[in-house]
């Protein structure tokens, strides 16, 4: 491409966000704060670091924009995973054949004002098709925009094609640990930490609130165990107190990745060290180190350098440095069986 074309799409890039509304700046709220965020998202790959960023602070704080980041997301994975296709050698064999049919069987050309007649409907037609498919490229378009930011595989090429978790590499050795820290209802802010032993499923997660909320839950995906520890209330089936780790189980992390359902975004740096970014098919991008170890999961996740990390702290704890008193379900001494207070 020549520097009169570079300079040419910069400049068609330029006029293009002439015509936009301003990008919001952080803190903004509203339809129209959306609507507008919406409209950079759709030409994303034409922004620059510094609008990216503004983007990814709104992306991160709306629910709906998310969701909406989520769903280009999905139109993008599916374009991506379609098969490239040519028409088969039959359909020239079969016109060839009828061609030579029609010579062969001295078939007079159609009358002129049938020929017209039909020029006329074709004509029609074509404009009717070419319509659909300017329509049809414009949304192609519009994913294709994305792939520099959302790395979508087998777009573009390059090394997300490429990219695989090795087949010897596993997590059972170790207990995953993080801590996070979520919003109530109310607006109060609560804490919430868990232990998670990859090889067995076992897990012990503590959900604390400034004294007011303080209950412990042991077991696994079958049954837990919940634990007032304030009032000392014990209560059986309390699955609703564990989390969500799903995005760390690296079978399905492997098999999505090789499907094209799970993305590779390339390498990027997360408070100083050097990660590779892999997005799943919820939107969330979870980070591993250059050892393929989870460091973190960001939400809101734009591009490079852009996304809130979901926990505060995430560490890989070697199994043997975990008591196995973690995974104990008996109920302690002094409690008794009841109802635990409502989750924030």
């Amino acid at each position: 491409m020549s520097s009169t074309d570079d300079a040419n799409i910069a400049d068609n890039a330029s006029n293009m966000q002439d015509d936009l509304p301003p990008i919001p700046r952080a803190g903004e709220i509203g339809p129209d704060v959306c609507a507008a965020v919406r409209l950079y998202l759709a030409i994303i790959d034409d922004l620059t670091p510094q609008q990216v960023e503004q983007l990814s602070e709104h992306v991160v704080t709306c629910a709906a924009c998310s969701r909406e980041f989520e769903s280009l997301e999905h139109a993008t994975h599916l374009v991506g995973s379609l098969a490239a296709s040519a028409p088969s050698p039959h359909v020239d064999t079969a016109l060839f054949a009828l061609m030579e049919h029609k010579r062969s069987t001295g078939q007079m050309p159609m009358p002129l004002a049938a020929r017209r007649s039909r020029h006329v409907a074709h004509r029609r037609k074509l404009t009717w098709i070419v319509g659909e498919l300017v329509a049809a490229a414009a949304i192609i378009l519009a994913l294709f925009a994305s792939v520099h930011f959302f790395g979508i595989p087998g777009i573009g090429g390059g090394p997300q094609s490429a990219f695989a978790l090795p087949s010897t590499l596993s997590w059972n050795q170790y207990v995953l640990y993080h801590s996070q820290t979520r919003t109530a209802a109310d607006g109060t802010l609560y804490q919430v930490e868990s232990y998670h032993e990859m090889a067995t499923g076992n897990m012990h997660v503590e959900t604390k609130m400034d004294g007011r909320l303080d209950v412990v839950a042991v077991g696994n995906d079958r049954e837990m165990l919940g634990m007032d520890t304030i009032h000392h209330i014990a209560q059986m089936g309390a699955n609703q107190w564990s989390v969500d780790d799903s995005i760390f189980n690296i079978n399905e992390l492997r098999n999505e990745l090789q499907s094209h359902e799970a993305s590779y975004l390339g390498i990027d740096t997360f408070r100083g060290q050097s990660v590779y970014r892999i997005r799943g098919q919820n939107g969330l991008v979870i980070l591993l180190d250059m050892h393929y170890m989870p460091v973190n999961v960001l939400r809101g996740a734009v591009g490079p350098g852009t996304g809130a990390p979901v926990y505060t702290n995430l560490e890989m704890m070697p199994a043997s440095q975990v008591s196995g008193s973690m995974w104990d379900m008996s109920v302690p001494p002094g409690y008794q069986m009841g109802t635990l207070p409502p989750q924030p």
